[in-house]
């Protein structure tokens, strides 16, 4: 909500949490210099939690209409970094 309200940017509930630790970050003076927060996911896709948190509903974009019909996809890695780097580097 805080976001939304200084910013009119709405953030899913993944995206909110990764904001406040780097607002709590900042003010604990544990971060210098600019920092980026990356979104995780769109808020349309916690409909109930960023209305909750907002009073706002956030409407799907049109190109994620058929969101919650689409299948999930999955890919089991091992809990290792170079497996996820090699992941990521095979795409």
């Amino acid at each position: 909500a805080e976001t939304y309200t200084a910013s009119g940017m709405l953030l899913d509930p993944h995206s909110a949490a990764g904001v406040a630790a780097t607002q709590a970050l900042q003010a604990q003076k544990a971060l210098e210099g600019t920092t980026i927060t990356l979104a995780t996911a769109h808020p349309a896709k916690f409909p109930e939690a960023v209305e909750k948190a907002t009073g706002i509903t956030p409407p799907l974009p049109p190109h994620l209409a058929d969101l919650f019909d689409r299948p999930e996809r999955i890919t089991p890695l091992a809990n290792d970094i170079a497996a996820l780097k090699g992941y990521i580097c095979a795409l």
